[in-house]
């Protein structure tokens, strides 16, 4: 019989990807680790999908949570900086989780 290891609640898949410019590790390992430190309780997330973009006019930071129980949550921010639109992106993201989990609160009567 082999063992199961129980699956931590923040390993779920990260995708980041690069529209219109090279994708640099330095990018991609801010976008993960912003999207790791993600304080969340519902949804569950099962998969993130970060998208990066330069425009002529800025950069672009797509987000996209996808979580259980066909919930999905997506946020968009364009900055002159493509650190500063990951994070207000992330925290338009927060911010919808937690509106979704009161939501969902208020329905059960909890």
């Amino acid at each position: 019989m082999s063992e199961t290891t129980p699956v931590e609640a923040s390993e779920f898949p990260i995708i980041v990807t690069a529209r219109h410019m090279d994708l640099t590790d330095s990018m991609r390992d801010y976008a993960e680790k912003r999207v790791r430190k993600m304080h969340y309780g519902y949804p569950r997330v099962m998969e993130v999908k970060v998208i990066l973009d330069s425009q002529p006019h800025g950069h672009i930071a797509e987000i996209v949570v996808i979580g259980a129980d066909n919930v999905t949550i997506e946020a968009d921010t364009e900055t002159q900086n493509l650190y500063e639109a990951i994070d207000l992106t992330m925290d338009k993201i927060e911010r919808q989780m937690r509106k979704e989990k009161t939501r969902m609160l208020k329905q059960h009567g909890h």
